[in-house]
């Protein structure tokens, strides 16, 4: 099984590939289907319309079951930034009101909230290594609308504990909305049993997609009091594309946002690798990754490295860890070695997937002691 599955995905034939934080390197099967897609497309230009409708209600049944979510709820973007774009629009932010948001987020989140949104007052607060309701509760207010996170934290790899602080801003009526794009994939959340409003991300890491397709969620119970903005001509129910004398009404859900024509090559690679992931079982992929994560972590301890991945709490798929010796340095090491990792902030990041094993996480510990 373990052979079947490191088969699925080429990259392991050149490369020790723990950089998924970064991007995902695209599976078999979905190079295959793309390949057979553009073949397709050099034929006639396009799916017929009946298959175009078809791979896009399966990518987006895929990704609603991914989250727990219904379908309707499921909109289809180019970027996790354009789907936090689409929440905060449908917040109805008036001057005067206030946003909380992580200050350890990612610049998809802070870009978006600051140059989109200058006339709302924004709160950063730090929520690294605390307890995420008694951080908002120190700072929540009256005029409090939102509270804006990332779930995982793309640097140390910490989880946000989601299930508490929803139950507790939903108890206020404070809207949450979260950039899930370094935990769905390695990562498993039910947002029926999860409060939260707003739910992004991107199909290019943990899920293995191209760039360019990503989804937002959005929770039905703000179906009725959202702005309902983007929306171009596609976010209509149309019938058929054959006369376009009478206009249909707007989608009253998620798809309403999907303003013109969609990624659908991006959307078939996704079904395909969201497929994958299920087949082989949420809960053992995670136990995969874990296992690999956690020889990492003892090796890279014992070496000296500080670990700035809490070891406490829900973990994700990332290990971050600084040497006492030139990280760039020994990047370049691994690098050399043909291990994909990334370089942040001075320390070595690694995010291994489901298909990396303990064997190439011993290698990457050889390595290292090697360079001492």
């Amino acid at each position: 099984m373990r052979d079947r599955i490191r088969s699925l995905f080429p990259v392991t034939r050149l490369h020790i590939y723990f950089n998924h934080a970064s991007n995902g390197p695209l599976s078999l099967p979905a190079r295959k289907a793309l390949v057979a897609d553009l073949e397709l497309y050099s034929r006639q230009a396009d799916y017929d319309l009946p298959e175009y409708f078809a791979r896009l209600d399966r990518a987006r049944n895929a990704v609603a079951g991914l989250l727990g979510a219904d379908p309707e709820e499921i909109a289809f973007t180019s970027s996790t930034s354009y789907g936090l774009y689409i929440a905060l629009r449908n917040l109805s932010l008036e001057r005067g009101d206030r946003v909380l948001v992580m200050d350890e987020v990612f610049p998809t989140v802070r870009c978006c909230v600051d140059q989109n949104y200058p006339h709302v007052e924004r709160k950063y607060v730090r929520f690294g290594g605390e307890d995420p309701v008694a951080v908002v509760r120190k700072h929540l207010t009256r005029k409090t609308r939102a509270v804006i996170v990332d779930w995982v934290n793309f640097f140390t790899g910490e989880v946000l504990d989601l299930d508490r602080l929803g139950k507790y801003l939903a108890a206020r009526h404070v809207k949450f909305v979260v950039d899930g794009m370094q935990g769905l994939g390695a990562l498993r959340i039910d947002v029926r049993k999860t409060p939260v409003d707003f739910l992004t991300g991107g199909g290019n890491k943990w899920l293995f997609s191209t760039q360019g397709i990503g989804y937002v969620y959005v929770n039905r119970k703000n179906f009725r009091t959202l702005k309902k903005t983007p929306t171009g001509w596609l976010g209509l129910d149309w019938p058929n594309f054959e006369s376009f004398k009478k206009m249909p009404g707007i989608r009253n859900d998620a798809r309403r946002f999907e303003m013109g024509t969609r990624n659908a090559l991006g959307a078939h690679a996704l079904t395909i690798n969201i497929g994958i992931l299920k087949a082989f079982g949420w809960d053992r992929v995670e136990v995969k990754i874990q296992a690999v994560k956690s020889l990492l972590r003892r090796g890279l301890a014992g070496l000296g490295y500080e670990i700035l991945t809490p070891a406490d709490g829900r973990q994700s798929g990332i290990i971050t860890a600084r040497p006492k010796a030139d990280p760039a340095a020994l990047y370049k090491r691994l690098t050399a070695h043909r291990v994909v990792l990334s370089l942040r902030n001075g320390a070595l990041r690694f995010s291994p997937h489901f298909y990396n094993n303990q064997a190439e996480a011993r290698k990457i510990i050889a390595i290292l002691e090697d360079a001492v």
